[in-house]
């Protein structure tokens, strides 16, 4: 084999130096001015010959590819076909998370774009053996997206049918998505300005463009398929269009029971509420339920087995028995409303709960003077984040469970103290997260040590921190010498291991060196707060990039990341101020030390 390829590269070579030196002396002969050139017989032999030579870089090409392949498949030049098969697959699985995806998201949570996923089709592209292990791995294909109403739609939908065979019996992660068609834009606007008349078919809330099923990928229309994972996204304009329902419809239909762990619709911030709830046909809940054509009894067998559910639009009443043993349960602000007797009902049904993020006003509020408090004792995370409102929701959640003794993340967004420090006084808070928060005054008599502290909004209250922590001997932090006080904790147990200071107007350097020296901070983050310090001129506001990380140098003893960004979650960038994960996304930072 390898004298037979050596035979035929020397021969190859032999006859393309012949070749060329042939297509030289042509060219010079030509370009000398020999009475040649209108000669017919030599203009078509030129170009016969310029075709020919285009098919002889291709299969040159092809016989570099194959040259290539036959190199990589020996072990000891890529040794990476040496691994067995079932360590690639690994390797493949430990790649994919987070490139699978067809939707990228901004730090708010929001859709920032559609991009087709190029993983884990490339890696059955790189070689045969690559590929026979890719397709033989049915957990790479697990996740399925659908664009509704998109131009990435038709090649995701035939890619989707392929992924459903190639995952084999693997439970799979369905993630329709809908950013928001040009044409549903077109249709609202045209509404809107009297373009669309009544009696129009486009004009009927139920209309539905005929090209928007093609999201049915099972091969049977009679199977049932593993799915653990149903995620909805949602740009919902003027209407609730009918093809979510139809979504849903054959999704469910299809879902094999006690598989389906995860219900998960969001809705973008800035579309319109969808105070829609779902049913089945065979037992309507009341003349407004959205029907779907699934039987009570399969609906109800998936709704039993899924622990989480993540709800910002489209779901069951809250009467629904979908609510029951719930381990993970959000209510966005999009979500249909609630009244406080259904809530405290999924949460007595819930007993297990461990993640309760609650971002709405309640309605229908109790005096029940009786009321016996909900006991939740695997409570881990409990987001209250509703603005906008006059705290109800939060101070009666607060007042009316009673969490176990596992540590708990608390966010909140203004509150009432007494409810607070009641609260703080049955739970093991060692996560703190606030919005315009009013005085923590009362926050180290019950909590001693804090993990995290984030204290967001305009105006920061650090003062009544550091009223706790003067060493009353050293002086007064009203004195004009305050940067030169010694700030000594109450205990040696009270202490904040990570602070972190959001989008304040203004901080004075004084009281960030008290509060780290006070609390023995460990790491300190700040985002977008201008520093107010002491010059010789007078005090002044900073708000210079430079200057504000040369004044922090100052400080020691504690790790301190700047972040100098202006985008506001929650304001005029559509920021998702629910979620404190957005606030302290990954940025351009600087480490000071």
């Amino acid at each position: 084999m390898s004298q037979g390829l050596t035979v035929a590269e020397d021969q190859l070579r032999s006859a393309l130096d012949r070749y060329v030196r042939a297509c030289s002396s042509t060219r010079d002969v030509c370009l000398g001015g020999a009475q040649i050139n209108d000669r017919p017989d030599l203009l078509a032999l030129l170009d016969s010959q310029s075709n020919r030579i285009t098919c002889h870089i291709q299969q040159l090409k092809g016989a570099q590819a194959m040259v290539h392949s036959a190199r990589n498949s020996i072990r000891k030049v890529a040794p990476i076909t040496a691994l067995p098969a079932e360590v690639l697959a690994h390797i493949f699985w430990l790649v994919i998370p987070g490139q699978s995806c067809l939707v990228h998201r901004s730090y708010t949570g929001r859709i920032s774009q559609l991009k087709y996923p190029l993983y884990p089709d490339r890696l059955a592209h790189v070689c045969s053996f690559w590929r026979r292990v890719a397709t033989g791995t049915p957990s790479l294909w697990t996740h399925i997206d659908i664009a509704l109403d998109h131009s990435l739609n038709p090649a995701l939908f035939s890619r989707a049918k392929v992924y459903a065979t190639r995952a084999g019996q693997l439970p799979l992660e369905i993630h329709i998505s809908d950013p928001g068609s040009q044409r549903e834009r077109k249709r609202e606007s045209a509404i809107r300005v009297g373009g669309l008349k009544l009696g129009d078919p486009s004009h009927n809330p139920a209309y539905n463009w005929e090209d928007l099923h093609h999201f049915k990928i099972f091969a049977s229309e009679l199977a049932t398929v593993p799915i653990k994972t149903l995620e909805i996204d949602l740009r919902i304009y003027n209407r609730v269009r009918d093809v979510y329902f139809s979504v849903l419809e054959y999704f469910f239909s299809h879902c094999k029971p006690g598989v389906l762990t995860q219900y998960i619709v969001r809705n973008d911030p800035f579309g319109t509420h969808s105070n829609y709830f779902i049913a089945p046909a065979g037992t309507p809940h009341s003349g407004a339920s959205i029907l779907l054509k699934v039987s009570a009894d399969h609906l109800e067998e998936l709704w039993r087995c899924t622990p989480v559910m993540r709800l910002g639009a489209i779901c069951p009443y809250w009467t629904s028995k979908a609510y029951h043993g719930l381990v993970e349960l959000h209510i966005h602000p999009s979500a249909p409303f609630i009244s406080e007797p259904e809530l405290f009902s999924i949460l007595r049904s819930s007993p297990k709960l461990q993640v309760l993020h609650f971002n709405v006003d309640i309605y229908d509020l109790t005096d029940d003077e009786d009321f016996v408090p909900v006991y939740l004792e695997d409570l881990q995370d409990l987001n209250l984040m509703v603005r906008g409102g006059d705290n109800i929701a939060t101070h009666r959640i607060l007042q009316r469970i009673v969490p176990g003794s596992k540590p708990l993340q608390l966010s909140l967004s203004g509150f009432l103290e007494r409810s607070v420090k009641d609260f703080f006084s049955r739970a093991n808070v060692t996560r703190l997260y606030t919005w315009d928060a009013p005085s923590l005054k009362f926050l180290f008599d019950q909590c001693p040590r804090l993990e995290i502290l984030a204290l967001n909004g305009d105006e920061l209250d650090l003062r009544s921190l550091i009223d706790r922590v003067v060493n009353p001997v050293a002086g007064n932090f009203n004195d004009p010498d305050r940067d030169k006080l010694v700030y000594k904790p109450v205990s040696a147990s009270t202490r904040i291991d990570t602070l972190y200071l959001l989008w304040a107007s203004e901080v004075a350097l004084e009281e960030i060196r008290a509060v780290i020296e006070g609390y023995a901070v460990q790491r300190l983050f700040i985002y977008n707060a201008h520093l107010s310090y002491p010059t010789e001129q007078g005090r002044t506001v900073c708000k210079n990039t430079r200057n504000i990380e040369a004044m922090l140098s100052t400080i020691t003893g504690c790790i301190i990341e700047y972040h100098p960004n202006d985008h506001y979650p929650g304001g005029n960038y559509g920021g998702d101020w629910m979620d404190p994960n957005a606030w302290v996304r990954a940025s351009s930072s600087v480490f000071l030390q």
